[in-house]
C-alpha cells in the first residue's frame, strides 16, 4: 500500500513537472541585450502613446548629444508600474557613445548618486530612492539608487526600477511594447 502511494505521488509529480510551461524556461533563458540598434528613430511621442506617463521633462542642456530627457512611469497594468528616465538621442552612435557612460553612473548598485560626483546632475534627485528593503526584518533607511540597470534601443538611453537582476528586464517589457 505505501510501495503503491509513493510510485503514484512520483508519477504525479513526474507527470506534472512534464506539462510545465515552455515559455517560462525560454523567456529566463534568453539573453536580454544591453544595448541593441534599431532602424527607428524614436520620440518621446513612441512612449507616450504607449501610455508612458511623465512625471518631469529635463533639460538636456548639458546632456551632451540628447534631444530628449524624461522622468515617468509605465507599466502593462497598474500592478506593473515601473519609474524610467528615457534619454532620447540623435541617433544609435550618440546614445552608445555619449549615452552609455552617463547610464553606467547612473545605474546599479554603485550608482553615483551624490550632486558632488555625478556627471549629469539634472534629475539627480529623481534617480534615488528612499529607505529599502533591509535583512533580518528590518530596514535600511538613507538614499539609494533607484535604477539596477539600464538599455540602449536604438537613439535611446532607458534607465529602469528595480535590482540590478532585474531591472534589464523591466527595461526590455517597455522596449517590446515599442515594436
Amino acid at each position: 500500500m505505501i510501495k503503491s502511494t509513493f510510485l503514484i505521488g512520483l508519477t504525479l509529480i513526474l507527470i506534472l513537472s512534464g506539462c510545465s510551461n515552455g515559455d517560462a524556461t525560454s523567456k529566463s533563458s534568453a539573453k536580454l541585450e544591453v544595448v541593441t540598434s534599431s532602424s527607428t528613430n524614436f520620440t518621446l511621442e513612441n512612449f507616450f502613446s504607449l501610455g508612458f506617463k511623465k512625471y518631469r521633462i529635463y533639460d538636456v542642456t548639458e546632456l551632451q548629444g540628447a534631444t530628449d530627457a524624461v522622468f515617468g512611469f509605465w507599466g502593462a497594468g497598474a500592478y506593473e508600474r515601473k519609474e524610467y528616465e528615457i534619454r532620447i538621442y540623435g541617433s544609435h552612435e550618440d546614445a552608445v557613445s555619449l549615452g552609455e557612460p552617463l547610464a553606467k553612473e547612473a545605474t546599479g548598485n554603485d550608482a553615483v548618486i551624490k550632486s558632488s560626483k555625478s556627471s549629469w546632475k539634472e534629475g539627480l534627485k529623481d534617480r534615488r530612492t528612499i529607505g529599502g528593503p533591509g535583512s533580518g526584518g528590518g530596514g535600511r533607511s538613507g538614499s539609494f539608487p533607484k535604477y539596477g540597470n539600464y538599455a540602449i534601443y536604438g537613439n535611446v538611453v532607458m534607465l529602469c526600477e528595480g535590482a540590478e537582476e532585474i531591472a534589464l528586464e523591466i527595461c526590455w517589457r517597455l522596449i517590446n511594447e515599442l515594436n
